[in-house]
Parts: C-alpha cells; structure tokens; sequence
C-alpha cells in the first residue's frame, strides 16, 4: 500500500468516526496492519490525523482549482457543494464536525480554508468584478450548504433549487 492509499484509507475512517472514538488500534485492524507498523508511520494518533487531513486538503485545493475552471456555472456550483460528501473529503468538514480539538490543527484549519476561500475570490473577483464581501458571503454559503450535504445527504432536486436560487442571488 502506498502512503496515498495508506492515508486514503484513513481518512475514510476518519470521515465514518471522529476523532476521539476512533482508536489505533481500531485504525490498525482496519487497514490489516500491526499497531506497531501504524506507529512506523505515524508516531502519534495526532500526527496520523495532521497527515490526513494534509492529504485531504491538497486533494480539496485540486479539485477546487478543477470546479474553479468549469465553464459550465450550475455545475461548478452543484460540484462545490456536493464533492465533499461523495469524495469523503475530511477537510472540507472537519471543524464543522468538530473530529479534533487540538489547537493546532485548529489553527492549521483556519489557515488552509483562509486559501481556499482567497482561491475562490481571486477567480471569481476576476470573472465577475466581485468584491471582497461578495466573494465572503459566496464562499461562506457554498462552504455552509457543501458542510449541511454532508450531513443530510442532499437530494438532487432539493439542490436543484438551491442552485437556481445561488445564481440569481450571485450572478443575475
């Protein structure tokens, strides 16, 4: 198993349990390794889930400079919203879930979505003649909705109007 299947496969589990009900042992046995191979790789359970959530974030920053290059502006918008469920992104929800109160991988959190969102603004100020408030509210609605699909597994016709409303509110 590569590092990338390696922490693939643990945020998965992460995605499935929090922080502090998933043990390592529990990782251990789920990935069919030794706990003592798991510390091989990883030296503590905070260091494992820094790793991840690392992982996690390059994967959300590609794809968001993927959907930010989409022509078509339904889709880009339906893509913000709803990959993070279906990609089982853990750090496109982590703080909203709450996984891990460890003051630095707070901080580090802060610091990677302040990225993402100043990614957001630049395009779309760009592309629309947006301002910085604009650009906040936008991105703080996308971020709001991508976080409440995760967690109520959105239906598509629900979405739908949600995406209508989104480009009427942002865009007409």
């Amino acid at each position: 198993m590569t590092r990338n299947e390696l922490l693939r496969t643990i945020e998965i589990l992460f995605w499935e349990q929090s922080f502090s009900d998933l043990s390592m042992d529990a990782i251990a046995k789920k990935l069919d390794m030794k706990k003592a191979s798991l510390y091989y790789h990883f030296p503590s359970k905070e260091s494992m889930f820094l790793a991840v959530l690392e992982y996690s974030y390059e994967t959300y920053k590609k794809k968001y400079q993927s959907i930010l290059g989409m022509d078509n502006l339904q889709e880009s918008i339906q893509e913000m919203i709803t990959f993070p469920y279906r990609e089982k992104n853990l750090f496109s929800i982590v703080s909203q879930k709450w996984y891990c109160q460890i003051q630095e991988i707070e901080i580090w959190m802060r610091e990677k979505n302040t990225t993402i969102q100043n990614q957001v603004c630049i395009v779309y100020s760009e592309k629309y003649n947006w301002n910085t408030v604009r650009n906040m509210l936008f991105f703080s609605l996308i971020d709001g909705l991508a976080k409440r699909c995760c967690r109520e597994q959105c239906e598509q016709k629900d979405l739908e109007l949600v995406l209508s409303e989104i480009i009427e509110l942002f865009f007409v």
